[in-house]
């Protein structure tokens, strides 16, 4: 690192340190006032007599339903867990007792009455609870269909939870996602933006979900910190969720935010990441109110320092709070961030090839873009509520706003045509302003009848997702490098802050929002109806959804309107879930559709000029079955996905937009749980062919889609070393075989493998409990292309990557 970037870095770290530390600070003494409200409550309960604590008295039913059972953690594992989860360290000492209703989290506080729970028809406050070994969730929220126990989704779902996030020391959602064997990423390790692959299909950063709903999460990096699961579901979700933002089908990436639990939190972390980053995270909930009806949790996060890239330097920034209200028949809650990420001199990049082969990859520390900044500021406030109007019938809503905005070398940072020997021509440094503005809003009705022997679970729902987007950019002359020994290349000048203007250096550019560039609206309703029979071992589930789509562009100089779009699609779904012997297997089916934008021809030199096109249609069949052994869990899944998009074509001197075809099968594995007592287990292995069925120009058909190797493997253990107490061991390997990057199928990248290797140690220190962290990523430092980020550009994976941590539950 230079003197002068050192400086200007510095700098700059004190000015968001400042302002972090300036919202910590003020967090302090509501730290200090919840303390002393807890102190006081437990002096009270001194003076009071002893009490006991009574079941909540059942109201009289119309008509009672009945719960199915179905094997659970052992007691012994599922009450080894901490607010946010199992706690870092479980040494289990019983195996075999099941339990119909395990306890998530600790038992609640003292007092007359606890929180009021939810009925199956909530969400809020309805959290399923952790499996055996707790690093996955016993289920996942199915979109509008709620919370629902993995048994008894037709789908292929995972749920990670805090605590393994916590234990793998995952600073980004990409370090949580790479236990997953059907997610691979679609942009260099470290890079400011993160994107996705799931079942081979792309999922933008930006179209993430937030407790449920679409355009709300952070754009970026996601801080990890404030989560309280990651919730992974494979395949289309047009019924479920409504059409993504852009268009996402092979699969939908829910967040679900931490929230006070039954139990005071209060957690203060420090860690290290190489090569010199730095960092504390302090995590406070408490519930107060007389029998526990309102909770409040914050968390505080603040990182600076040099990463693994040569001579980069990043700041992160994290404030976040979460309140909730629980009553007997209503549950409220709000969410409120505002997340931050600044990138000094330079960004990981992606190449393309040119010649006879693909260029060997540089190191994975090589940092071709020194000089360049980028920076991503997110900050979003979310309410939800719920109203039980009557037995087993809920109404929800929910209304969210997002302002993000993003500036400097956030696109663009790729090496075009590299030859063999390393050489490329850049054609552009590119310097952006841009904001996303976004209203988010749903609602409906989920309940429960019977109808003599069947059973319905039935939900109407609402959901509309507006926002607008603005992009102007400054851009830098072409230059030459190598992505060996890399030149510094030149700097481009920020947009003007105006239109047409000339940029002002006494007047930060990003004072002054750009002229907004493109506008999106998609509204929908749904209705679907879970009919079940002989104790839910026969669900059948329907639905169907009418989606509406409308798209307008205008241009940055003048604001004028340059396009629009206005369509609407009927999107049906239809699965089923059998389990032939008990609840211990179950098998499925399903039918499902996604949703991509489609477009009309605007280019007045193109043959179909003005030629509207509907939504894109991919469609879905999977065949699955799943077996719960109490302590061990697996799903096996068969699927084929279709998805068709337009391609441009050029033929003599005439350009057309013709429709283009891709197909998707595979098969997954996954598998987690606790078979041995001590020893936990997570990963899969995924199986895959994707192969374009139809071109534009006849030029690929047949051959075999970009990005999509045909095996991915992932697999994490740990283990809990019984002759040391305390102490537990872990690793993880990461598998992935050879691809093509471009769909013409002339450059392919070798197979890779990634060893990760970790340990912990819990203790007490004076009556604190205390947990110490270290863990290794890619522990053998091996450089190599790891993916595809688009048509023709490869990915690279990240360098040897140390991170140290201690934390402190007070």
């Amino acid at each position: 690192m230079t003197k002068k970037h050192s400086k200007f870095s510095c700098l700059e770290s004190w000015s968001i340190g400042k302002k972090s530390l300036l919202v910590c600070g003020l967090g302090a003494p509501v730290v200090i006032a919840l303390e002393i409200a807890s102190a006081s409550a437990q002096n009270a309960s001194q003076t009071l007599p002893p009490v006991t604590v009574d079941a909540p008295r059942e109201k009289p039913q119309a008509k009672p339903l009945q719960q199915t059972q179905r094997p659970v953690a052992s007691s012994a594992r599922a009450s080894s867990v901490h607010p946010s989860g199992p706690r870092p360290h479980v040494a289990s000492t019983t195996r075999g007792a099941t339990s119909a209703a395990p306890q998530v989290g600790p038992p609640l506080l003292s007092g007359a009455n606890g929180v009021a729970p939810s009925p199956p028809t909530g969400e809020i406050g309805n959290l399923p609870p952790a499996y055996a070994g707790g690093e996955v969730a016993r289920g996942a929220r199915l979109g509008m269909l709620g919370n629902r126990d993995f048994m008894d989704t037709p789908f292929n779902v995972t749920s990670y939870t805090s605590a393994l996030i916590e234990n793998q020391q995952a600073r980004t959602l990409q370090q949580v996602l790479e236990n997953d064997p059907s997610v691979r990423m679609a942009t260099s390790a470290g890079h400011i933006r993160e994107n996705f692959r799931i079942r081979g299909f792309p999922v933008l950063g930006s179209e993430l979900a937030l407790n449920g709903m679409y355009g709300l999460a952070p754009d970026g990096h996601v801080p990890t910190e404030f989560l309280e699961r990651v919730e992974v579901l494979k395949g289309p979700g047009a019924l479920l969720n409504g059409m993504a933002p852009f268009g996402a089908v092979g699969g939908s990436i829910n967040l679900v935010t931490k929230h006070a639990s039954d139990a005071p939190i209060t957690s203060v972390s420090t860690d290290y990441t190489s090569s010199s980053q730095f960092g504390t995270h302090i995590d406070v909930g408490r519930r107060g109110g007389d029998h526990n009806q309102f909770g409040v949790r914050y968390n505080g996060v603040y990182r600076s320092g040099g990463t693994a890239l040569d001579e980069q330097w990043k700041v992160r920034g994290l404030n976040a709070l979460a309140l909730d209200f629980r009553e007997e028949r209503v549950r409220l809650s709000i969410d409120a961030y505002h997340s931050q990420e600044i990138s000094k001199n330079g960004s990981p990049f992606f190449a393309s090839f040119t010649g006879i082969g693909v260029a060997a990859a540089p190191s994975a520390s090589k940092n071709l873009f020194i000089g360049t900044n980028a920076r991503f500021e997110n900050a979003a406030v979310m309410a939800r509520g719920e109203l039980d109007i009557a037995e087993n019938v809920t109404v929800f809503a929910g209304i969210g706003f997002l302002d993000s905005r993003n500036f400097g070398f956030t696109n663009g940072t790729n090496a075009p045509s590299v030859n063999l020997l390393g050489n490329f021509t850049g054609p552009r440094i590119v310097n952006l302003r841009g904001y996303t503005n976004t209203l988010s809003t749903q609602g409906g009705i989920r309940g429960q009848l019977d109808t003599g022997p069947l059973r319905h679970q039935f939900v109407l729902s609402a959901s509309a997702l507006k926002f607008s987007q603005s992009s102007e950019f400054g851009f830098s002359g072409s230059y030459r490098s190598n992505i060996y020994v890399p030149v510094v290349p030149p700097q481009a000048p920020p947009p003007a802050v105006v239109p047409n203007t000339a940029f002002n250096p006494s007047r930060p550019y990003f004072e002054t929002d750009p002229r907004k560039t493109g506008e999106n609206y998609l509204a929908s309703l749904a209705f679907a109806d879970t009919i079940s029979a002989f104790d839910d071992r026969i669900q059948f589930i329907g639905g169907l959804r009418s989606q509406r789509v409308m798209t307008k562009t205008f241009q940055a100089n003048t604001g004028l309107e340059t396009n629009s779009y206005d369509s609407h699609r009927l999107s049906p779904a239809y699965a089923l879930i059998v389990k032939p012997f008990d609840n211990r297997l179950s098998l499925y089916a399903n039918y499902i559709e996604g949703l991509s934008q489609g477009l009309r021809v605007t280019n007045p030199l193109a043959t179909n000029f003005n030629e509207s096109f509907p939504p894109f249609v991919s469609k879905q069949i999977e065949t699955g079955a799943k077996l719960d052994l109490g302590v061990l869990a697996n799903t096996l899944s068969f699927y084929e996905i279709t998805q068709p998009t337009l391609s441009t074509v050029t033929s003599g001197g005439l350009i057309s937009y013709k429709p283009v075809r891709q197909r998707n099968q595979g098969i997954e594995w996954n598998v987690f749980g606790e078979p041995i007592p001590g020893v936990r287990v997570l990963g899969g292995v995924t199986y895959m062919v994707g192969v374009i069925t139809q071109s534009a120009d006849g030029k690929t058909t047949g051959k075999n889609a970009f990005g999509i190797p045909r095996w991915q493997a992932n697999f994490y253990g740990e283990w809990d070393l019984p002759y040391l107490v305390g102490v537990t061991v872990e690793g993880r390997v990461i598998y992935t075989s050879a691809l093509y990057v471009d769909s013409l199928n002339y450059y392919r990248i070798p197979e890779w493998t990634r060893f990760d290797a970790g340990a912990r140690y819990t203790t007490k220190i004076y009556g604190t409990d205390m947990t110490l962290r270290a863990n290794v990523n890619n522990l053998f430092n091996r450089s190599y292309w790891s993916g595809a980020f688009n048509d023709g550009f490869a990915t690279l994976d990240a360098p040897r990557t140390v991170l140290l941590s201690a934390t402190f539950n007070f």
